[in-house]
């Protein structure tokens, strides 16, 4: 379906999707940059990301709730998530991590997706700030497809992800490179991929057709780098399936990691930061989706990995070599209780030493609603 809606988009939908009210472009104009310059790393051989995931936005009129004041309290502490870590973290690149909107709300037209974007994006886009996005399982769940999504995000001329970088399953999948400090040369890789919905019985995976477009890319990055894979980092949103491996229920009279609604679990991998309070939730397990990480070890780029998804964990694992991380939810308009962001900051000079900062916003106190 996907792929036949990227074909439509350049023929006879657009016309009549603009007939039938397509949304208004975005107010961006004292925004825009006219041809947005590459990412480079800094002076200081530095290029700082911000993560923000599971934003989960939707307007408030919208909302059920009896008590209106509920969720106007919760756009407004969502909106200062999103302003306190873009102000604190000056990042040079935002990555939206999926789950961006509550795609699942029914209220939703295509005007109303377009003032949830246009929210969530202004912190970014007022400070001239390139972006990067992916999609989660929720953004398109009532139907409002992600390619008309992607559209309103480029409406913002500093948006880098691409619709797809080749003909594969999904939407967004595409890789951005930063160029070196010193020269044009490409420095370091930056993959976004689609890690899809929903299967028959759980949570979609990303599909073999991605990950064959990935190996290709990859090795093309890799001739063009003197036959080194080019440093790479990756985000999506569904963690790989690895993730899950030696997790276990326990009693609580073992030793366990967590406990959610009286039950206790242990999970086998060592937590080398961060904090786990909820069961990581990869894809479906019906199936074996395991060959993306496999992949990724085979092709010897990926640094590490960073996924949102599971709203209140924040951990840091390593899975043979390969780092993997959880980025706190953003959004109010979900469960959990702590909201936060991840920021990232690659080394030109030393690639494979990634720092990064899980930071959690505190909740306004005091609302004027």
């Amino acid at each position: 379906m996907n792929i036949i809606l990227k074909s439509l988009l350049t023929g006879f939908a657009l016309p009549c999707i603009s007939a039938m009210g397509m949304p208004k472009k975005f107010r961006t104009e004292r925004f825009r940059k006219e041809t947005p310059e590459p990412l480079r790393f800094g002076n200081d051989g530095k290029f700082r990301i911000l993560h923000l995931t599971d934003i989960h936005q939707v307007m408030p009129e919208m909302d059920d709730e009896e008590d209106k004041t509920i969720p106007a309290a919760n756009d407004i502490e969502t909106q200062n998530v999103i302003e306190t870590l873009v102000e604190k973290t000056k990042p040079d690149l935002v990555v939206f991590g999926g789950d961006n909107v509550s795609g699942y709300w029914k209220e939703f037209n295509y005007e109303l997706i377009r003032q949830t974007i246009e929210k969530i994006t202004y912190p970014i886009r007022k400070r001239n700030i390139p972006l990067c996005v992916v999609f989660g399982n929720h953004d398109a769940e009532e139907g409002f497809h992600l390619e008309f999504q992607m559209m309103m995000y480029h409406e913002y001329a500093d948006c880098r992800s691409s619709f797809n970088d080749a003909d594969v399953y999904g939407c967004g999948n595409c890789c951005v490179t930063i160029k070196s400090s010193k020269s044009d040369k490409d420095a370091f890789a930056l993959w976004l991929i689609d890690s899809n919905d929903y299967q028959k019985n759980g949570y979609d995976c990303v599909h073999d057709d991605q990950i064959d477009w990935y190996e290709k890319r990859a090795e093309e990055l890799k001739e063009a780098n003197n036959g080194t894979p080019l440093p790479a980092i990756l985000f999506q949103h569904i963690c790989v399936q690895q993730m899950l491996d030696g997790y276990k229920e326990v009693t609580a009279e073992d030793a366990y990691t967590f406990e959610r609604d009286g039950r206790y679990f242990y999970f086998d991998h060592k937590i080398l930061e961060g904090r786990i309070r909820e069961t990581p939730c990869p894809p479906c397990m019906d199936n074996d989706h395991r060959r993306q990480l496999e992949s990724w070890k085979k092709t010897g780029d990926i640094i590490a990995a960073f996924f949102g998804h599971d709203h209140v964990n924040d951990f840091k694992i390593n899975i043979d070599g390969i780092d993997l991380y959880q980025t706190l939810g953003a959004g109010y308009c979900t469960y959990g209780l702590e909201r936060g962001g991840r920021l990232i900051i690659l080394d030109e000079n030393n690639p494979r030493n990634i720092e990064t900062q899980s930071i959690e916003v505190k909740k306004i106190t005091q609302i004027d609603v």
